[in-house]
């Protein structure tokens, strides 16, 4: 079974989709050399603004209402989310389901008023969890339904956290949100880290902002990833950006960009925290 990682943090700007994107995109790259499920990734974008899909997926990021995420998450029974998935436009092993912007803006507005409305997109891609080794959600900045379904369906959580005191004073509703899931839903639900994003060594607050982060999540802070006009322009261009600065050798995730070398050593804290739940007890 996949291992299932939402990034969530209920205030926008602070990396959750470039972390989605660069997270989901460096797993495919390290697996990319196993064969079946345990080399396939899935990218899930539940962020109305589709920005994750159009990143690893531009020209095939959209689709009809009916054909959408939209309809994995409103229509009783759900539709195959099988016939849905699409492969990603640089990595044959990521994968998407298709967004369509309007329609998912509606299933956020419809949502509260469905039977079982908080573990819609659990159950709509529970037949294909075993056909990924990890899936990665990417979430809209604000707390509603959306965000609900996608941390009733994860396994694990990552926490983007802007260094910032805005950032950091503002964790407190979404860990409510976090611990009000384990105890109606997923009581085994775990986060696997707070990401310090936006890291800008020319601040004088930012190393302040980091320590006040490892007093309080003491050992669950995660490597930052500092502020970089490499994932600016991979985004601009719609890549990740260890497509936009591949390394040399095709072995490796890092290159001489500070982002990818950022980037992978998440990758890597994630398969040791993970991979051994992921390959179903396999080394």
């Amino acid at each position: 079974m996949a291992v299932i990682i939402t990034i969530a943090n209920e205030k926008g700007g602070v990396g959750k989709t470039t972390t989605a994107v660069n997270l989901a995109c460096g797993l495919a790259l390290r697996l990319s050399g196993l064969d079946g499920p345990a080399g396939r990734v899935l990218l899930v974008d539940m962020d109305p603004q589709g920005h994750a899909l159009l990143a690893t997926a531009f020209g095939q990021h959209s689709a009809e209402a009916a054909a959408s995420l939209a309809a994995l998450l409103i229509q009783t029974p759900p539709p195959s989310v099988q016939p849905m998935l699409r492969r990603s436009q640089y990595h044959n092993n990521l994968f998407i389901i298709p967004g369509n912007r309007p329609a998912l803006v509606e299933a956020g507005r419809i949502l509260p008023t469905l039977m079982a409305n908080e573990s819609r997109l659990a159950r709509a891609i529970a037949p294909i969890t075993s056909q990924f080794s990890y899936i990665i959600i990417d979430t809209p900045p604000n707390t509603g339904d959306l965000l609900i379904n996608a941390l009733v369906a994860a396994s694990h959580i990552i926490i983007p956290v802007e260094t910032s005191y805005l950032g950091v004073s503002g964790l407190r509703e979404l860990q409510r949100t976090i611990e009000q899931v384990r105890i109606h839903f997923s009581p085994q639900l775990t986060i696997l880290g707070y990401l310090p994003t936006l890291c800008d060594e020319q601040r004088s607050e930012t190393q302040e902002i980091l320590d006040e982060l490892q007093k309080r999540y003491r050992g669950q802070v995660l490597n930052p990833i500092h502020k970089s006009v490499d994932l600016a322009y991979a985004h601009s261009a719609h890549m990740d950006v260890f497509t936009y600065r591949p390394p040399r050798q095709r072995d490796q995730l890092a290159s001489s960009s500070r982002a990818t070398r950022e980037y992978a050593v998440l990758v890597e804290v994630v398969l040791r925290a993970t991979w051994k739940l992921a390959s179903g007890g396999k080394t």
